[in-house]
């Protein structure tokens, strides 16, 4: 249930879990299972007992036994002797197996030469990013896609390899920064209390994170100074550039001091800062580029004493 609210709000458009739906506010899709199919004498009685039931928004899973023998033309069947009688056009099909791409495309034509051209095609089967962009590279006529255990699993990378560290210390009312130290350069903790800003150029994308000390003013009117910590050799600034602090108070002394946002609020957010608010270049699947973090000039030294200190 919640994997499908964070789908949808990672950018999917509806869900088939109906309690998300019902829980989160999200709109529900769906279309017939292979067993409502099975279960009857023929396939073309299957379309018409669903058709019957849900004239405005049927959509024919055809690959129950065969697409282009037997699965398209029932649903042209029934859309010419069911739906259409009842003034009502068949929504579309879908497609769960076989080659999608060669597929989708025989059945586009048939379809078309039919005269449904208005019907949408929706593919499945364990689909990922990668798929679907293979499918897209090859011409597939396709509407929607159907995306499911891959997603909601995480299949690719099942396991968020993070934890939680000690970033600082109230020592009587002064929080004193605490750092962890690692053989492998990424597990070294970034100290103390902190601020990250994301750094937007004049064109208002986003290009890079900056964190800075908690009680820093990061002031951008003027050429600004950072540093990037992976070479931090270099002379950098960032200019013509505005900074956003991304850090909100939500939850103080216990109690909600920010208001609820409804999911299509955070849908949006998420949309903004993935996609329209970042270069495509870092949105491309092969070599991304990378998204910058760097820091503050104060807040990198004070990182590195704290390095120097616990290890000289």
């Amino acid at each position: 249930v919640y994997g499908a609210r964070a789908a949808y709000i990672g950018g999917a458009v509806g869900t088939a879990t109906v309690l998300a739906g019902q829980m989160f506010n999200i709109p529900i899709s769906g279309t017939m299972a292979h067993s409502w199919v099975m279960f009857y004498r023929d396939e073309f009685e299957a379309f018409k007992h669903y058709a019957e039931n849900y004239p405005d928004a049927t959509v024919l899973l055809v690959d129950t036994y065969d697409v282009v023998k037997s699965g398209i033309p029932n649903a042209i069947r029934c859309a010419k002797e069911v739906l259409e009688p009842m003034g009502k056009r068949l929504k579309g099909i879908r497609l769960d197996s076989g080659d999608l791409a060669y597929l989708s495309k025989k059945v586009r034509k048939m379809l078309d030469d039919a005269g449904l051209t208005d019907c949408k095609i929706v593919v499945s089967n364990s689909l990922d990013e990668w798929t679907i962009m293979s499918i897209l590279e090859q011409g597939g006529c396709i509407d929607s896609f159907g995306v499911g255990e891959r997603l909601i699993t995480a299949k690719s990378d099942p396991v968020f390899g993070a934890v939680y560290k000690i970033a600082a210390v109230e020592e009587n009312g002064v929080f004193q920064p605490r750092i962890k130290i690692s053989e492998n350069v990424e597990k070294i903790t970034n100290p103390g209390l902190k601020k990250v800003y994301r750094i937007y150029d004049e064109n208002k994308k986003a290009i890079a994170d900056l964190i800075a000390g908690a009680d820093e003013v990061v002031d951008l009117s003027k050429p600004y100074r950072y540093v990037d910590p992976v070479k931090p050799w270099k002379n950098r600034y960032f200019e013509n550039c505005t900074a956003v602090e991304l850090q909100q108070l939500v939850v103080k002394n216990g109690k909600r001091v920010m208001d609820r946002v409804s999911i299509d609020e955070i849908k949006k957010y998420v949309q903004d800062q993935l996609t329209d608010n970042i270069w495509e270049e870092e949105q491309r699947f092969e070599n991304p580029h990378n998204h910058y973090l760097d820091m503050s000039p104060a807040y990198y030294d004070m990182k590195m004493s704290l390095l120097h200190k616990l290890t000289d």
